[in-house]
């Protein structure tokens, strides 16, 4: 079984040849984490220790909340960490992420909405009925509500915010819905939230089950492409300012005086296509792991 997750999917669609380069090459690079990355880790954490501690009776306050937050940031800061912005320095993004905390912190105390059932859980799940391809990720936090109704919740630091009609064909929470119902059965009726909390803006959508077989089928689809490509090519685009194998990227490259080429490879799996996936997926998704 093949397994992949929402961020190798968008790896691939960003940027085939990095894609390449990342997941079949398997090309090593320095510990280089961009300081994007970096923030969203430490907010994750603070996020985590409060949701963590709620479980346990405690409740921190806010300035416990940023004082943690300030102390991992201080402990695990690196001089190697990229900051890609003009002009934009550590402390901006230090900053920044008191911002988020601070608006997310002051918009959900007493954080009575749900009960807290998980945070960052790993989950697995075969994405089509003959599990030739399996899906991963982690859940930022799993919660119910008195009245029965599961919650995703997925937090964000980007300072982009989507559109509603963005969030309502997200794949990501969709597959995190499949992956939730198929390791708890009762969660009949899921809510997925996404936080962007640097706009203190919480967005809100659902899934219904036609959906969630029409994302199986794209998913799929999709994956099938991956293991039947063979040129894979570059994508130039602002991304590539923070892509860690840019000195090996022909459209960067000095040696090639602005021209691109084309990336060919003959050692990409092949692998058994699914069949009846649209038949099956209905009655699949209500067995148990």
């Amino acid at each position: 079984m093949l397994v992949y997750s929402h961020s190798k999917l968008e790896t691939f669609e960003n940027c085939a040849l990095r894609y390449r380069f990342k997941y079949i090459d398997r090309i090593e690079k320095p510990d280089e984490q961009g300081v994007e990355a970096f923030l969203g880790k430490r907010v994750h954490e603070g996020l985590q220790k409060l949701y963590e501690d709620l479980r346990g009776g405690r409740t921190h306050s806010l300035d416990e909340i940023l004082k943690s937050y300030r102390e991992g940031w201080r402990r695990q800061w690196a001089p190697g960490i990229k900051i890609v912005r003009r002009g934009a320095t550590e402390r901006d993004y230090l900053l920044y992420g008191e911002t988020c905390l601070t608006n997310y912190y002051r918009r959900y105390s007493p954080f009575a909405q749900s009960e807290t059932l998980a945070t960052e859980e790993h989950f697995q799940f075969p994405l089509d009925s003959n599990s030739c391809y399996a899906m991963q990720g982690y859940i930022d936090r799993v919660g119910r509500r008195a009245d029965g109704t599961y919650e995703i919740h997925d937090y964000k630091t980007s300072r982009r915010l989507p559109t509603q009609d963005a969030v309502d064909c997200d794949r990501q929470l969709g597959l995190y819905q499949i992956a939730l119902q198929k390791e708890r059965p009762d969660a009949r009726s899921v809510d997925l939230f996404w936080h962007y909390m640097g706009h203190d803006r919480t967005l809100r959508s659902t899934r219904q089950p036609k959906q969630l077989v029409q994302l199986c089928e794209t998913t799929t689809k999709l994956i099938e492409n991956i293991e039947r490509e063979k040129r894979f090519e570059p994508h130039k685009s602002p991304l590539c300012d923070w892509c860690e194998y840019k000195p090996e990227c022909p459209v960067w490259s000095r040696s090639n005086h602005g021209h691109m080429r084309t990336v060919h490879t003959g050692g990409h799996r092949k692998s058994k296509k699914p069949k009846g996936i649209v038949n099956s997926i209905l009655g699949w998704l209500k067995k148990p792991l």
